[in-house]
């Protein structure tokens, strides 16, 4: 510690140890579900190497980026992808085994609703669709998925002929042009995986572990 005088003030200045530096990178890291080194800076952070983290490199190092090419949007709701995963197995601890993924372009903003039943997909769809347009007082543009045959059923249908909304699809046999939505699952699923594995939780919990990484993946600034 040292200091100066400076207009009858003393300016102190606390040299911190490298190592108290390190032990909070660490637990930033920690904190934030493994974030990537880009991420951290956009906080303000100092990044770790993570390839010193066992855990980011079992998860994370064979995985590749998809590159996807997005609708322009201006506001908020112009343009929502979604995404169905699952059956994951084991199901939850709750009996849930598909992942229902809801993103707002225009913000990154991202919603996980678990399903017990691919079936359930369109009612949650619709609940979730009305809470968000009620808070914002705006209502969905377009609706982006993949031609997956997961919301091509005859009530999706119904609901975008009466409500207006745009419904596109990713081209066939080609997810990675859906990047949007597999590149916010990646991030999510990525980070649930480092939450289970650093605190040796049971598979069997991995809903409570990708609601906290949805949570946690909204909190990190996004280029969009």
């Amino acid at each position: 510690m040292t200091g100066d005088l400076i207009n009858q003030l003393m300016i102190v200045t606390f040299n911190q140890p490298a190592s108290n530096l390190t032990i909070a990178q660490q637990n930033w890291h920690l904190q934030l579900g493994h974030p990537s080194k880009q991420a951290l800076k956009s906080l303000g952070l100092h990044p770790i190497n993570q390839e010193q983290w066992d855990t980011c490199a079992r998860v994370k190092m064979t995985l590749q980026p998809f590159q996807g090419h997005f609708t322009d949007v201006q506001k908020s709701l112009d343009c929502v992808h979604l995404n169905l995963v699952g059956p994951i197995s084991p199901p939850s601890a709750s009996g849930q085994q598909h992942i229902l993924t809801i993103i707002n372009q225009f913000t990154s903003y991202k919603i996980t609703c678990f399903l017990k039943n691919k079936s359930d997909e369109f009612s949650e769809l619709i609940i979730v669709k009305n809470l968000i347009e009620t808070s914002q007082e705006t209502n969905f543009k377009m609706i982006v998925e993949d031609r997956g045959g997961k919301f091509m059923n005859h009530k999706f249908k119904e609901l975008t002929e009466e409500t207006g909304i745009q419904h596109t699809f990713s081209p066939s046999y080609t997810p990675e042009h859906n990047g949007f939505s597999k590149r916010a699952n990646r991030t999510i699923l990525d980070k649930a995986r480092c939450l289970l594995l650093t605190a040796e939780i049971p598979n069997q919990y991995w809903a409570e572990a990708v609601n906290t990484a949805t949570i946690l993946s909204n909190l990190i600034p996004t280029a969009s």
